[in-house]
Parts: C-alpha cells; sequence; structure tokens
C-alpha cells in the first residue's frame, strides 16, 4: 500500500545525497577578511602545539573553527571547499603565522622561567615551524609525506629542549610525546609514517642522555612499556627487565609470607607480561 511512497523517499533521498556529494562549499568574505587581518595570534600558535603535542592527531578543524569563527557545517565540508578557496584560505593561514608574534604579556603561555630573547626567537620559530608543517597536514592529508610528521615531531622535541619552555621538558613530557600510541595517532593512523615516526624517535633517545625507557622508575606501570619497547635496545630491555623482575622477586616474598590469591596473580601476570617483551614492540 505504501510501496510507491517508500520508492519515492527513497529515490528522493539518493537524489539528495547526490547532490550533497557533489556540492562545493565556498568560505564567507567575513571570513577570509577575519583571518587576514587577524592580530593576537599566540592562542592559535598555542592551540596548533598543543594538537601536534596531544594524543588526537592532527586536526585543525576545531581551532580554525573557533579562532576564526566558522560555522560547523562549513567545517564538517571540509573535503568538498573549492580548490581555489582551499588554497586561498591555507595561503591566509600561512601569512596568519607568519604574522605571529610572542608579546612580553603573553609569554607566560610558552615559557614557565624568564626565557633570554635568543630562547624567546628560537621558540617563536619553533612554533611558526610547527603550525606551517601541521596546516600543510590538514591541507593536504594525501600528500603529506613522513618528513613533514618528523619535523614535527623533531621540533617539538627542541621546543622541549629548551631551558624555559612550558610544557617543559621533562620525563613525562617526553615519554608521553614519544609513546607508540601518540605516534600512530599523530600519523593519521598511517602506518608508513608511523613508521619513520618511530625511527626518528628511536634515534632521538638513542642520541639522548635520557635514560627513563630503562628503569621501572619511567612508567606509570608495567602494562605501558609495550608503547615504548620500540625505541630502545636489547641491552637497554634487559636492564628494564632485570629492573622489574627484582620487584617482582621482592613481592613474591610478602606474599609467600602472606598469601593473597589475587596478588599473587598479579604478579605472575606481571611476570609473563615482562619476560613476553621483545625490542621493536
Amino acid at each position: 500500500m505504501y510501496e510507491a511512497l517508500l520508492s519515492e523517499l527513497r529515490k528522493f533521498v539518493a537524489e539528495l545525497e547526490q547532490k550533497e556529494a557533489a556540492a562545493k562549499y565556498i568560505v564567507p568574505g567575513e571570513i577570509m577578511k577575519a583571518v587576514k587581518k587577524a592580530k593576537s595570534l599566540e592562542k592559535l600558535l598555542h592551540e596548533i602545539f598543543m594538537q601536534a603535542s596531544g594524543h588526537g592527531g592532527i586536526q585543525l578543524s576545531p581551532i580554525i573553527r573557533r579562532e576564526f569563527g566558522m560555522n560547523e557545517e562549513l567545517m564538517d565540508h571540509f573535503a568538498q571547499w573549492a580548490p581555489y578557496i582551499k588554497e586561498q584560505f591555507e595561503e591566509e593561514l600561512h601569512d596568519a603565522i607568519d604574522r605571529a608574534e610572542i608579546r612580553a604579556g603573553n609569554q607566560g603561555v610558552f615559557f614557565e622561567g624568564t626565557p633570554s630573547k635568543k630562547e624567546a626567537e628560537e621558540v617563536l620559530r619553533l612554533l611558526k615551524d610547527i603550525a606551517h608543517a601541521a596546516v600543510r597536514c590538514q591541507f593536504h592529508a594525501r600528500l603529506a609525506g613522513p618528513e613533514l610528521y618528523v619535523d614535527i615531531l623533531e621540533k617539538l622535541l627542541q621546543f622541549y629542549a629548551l631551558p624555559n619552555t612550558y610544557p617543559e621538558g621533562n620525563v613525562v613530557s617526553y615519554r608521553n610525546l614519544i609513546s607508540a600510541d601518540r605516534l600512530y595517532a599523530m600519523s593519521g593512523c598511517d602506518d608508513t609514517i608511523t613508521d619513520a615516526l618511530k625511527d626518528f624517535a628511536k634515534a632521538w633517545y638513542q642520541r639522548s642522555p635520557h635514560t627513563f625507557l630503562e628503569s621501572m622508575e619511567g612508567y606509570f606501570s608495567y602494562e605501558y612499556v609495550h608503547h615504548f619497547l620500540f625505541a630502545i635496545t636489547e641491552e637497554q630491555l634487559e636492564r628494564l627487565r632485570s629492573d622489574y623482575i627484582r620487584y617482582i622477586e621482592e613481592e613474591f616474598k610478602l606474599v609467600r609470607a602472606k598469601p593473597e590469591l589475587n596478588r599473587a596473580n598479579n604478579l605472575k601476570i606481571m611476570l609473563e607480561t615482562v619476560l613476553s617483551w621483545t625490542t621493536g614492540g
């Protein structure tokens, strides 16, 4: 009885979907002007930095939407922007990044201590390089190769290494930055890019004076170790394994003295995991 109506609705929906897929979107002139005239761009640099160093991958859409007043629908259809509009908008973003400065009153966003003029200039250069590269990753996702992502990671590590930067370069920040799951997210879940990031992260760690991946104290829990096995050598892994085994042996003595099933079982699982570790993951 209602077959004709259902058929008509299906056809109508299919036509609308086809039109939607073929549509090209234009960025309103006022948005273009907002990017062109944007000042006080410390927030933009900071948000791009936090996005590039976080666990969500390089997704600048929410930042662009908030910073320049773009509506959500337009940003959601980013892939359907007219090519010339996308190119123009990207150019305006790069120009805005080039104009950015870190004014004296806003240094606390990026510095925990008081930077020298040289350090402040170096931080601004790194932030701009990171932002430019992140914009290229956003606007050319299919063409952005591993080198671009490796460049971002290198600049992030250089930022953390400076004496007064915030977040400061410490065990936690470095560990978070080079964990395998974060690198995978950063790559946009691309295995080739992830492998390049891992190779760079391992080379960086092996050149560095750091040893935080080689001792039990460097981890929240043994369950997180597998995220970092790619970055250490066999010798370093054995030091780490020995550290955990010493801990397990001591805990086992206590459990023998006062038997407790759950505690003993947890030690068994921990030891099985520790013995299963191999370099590379």
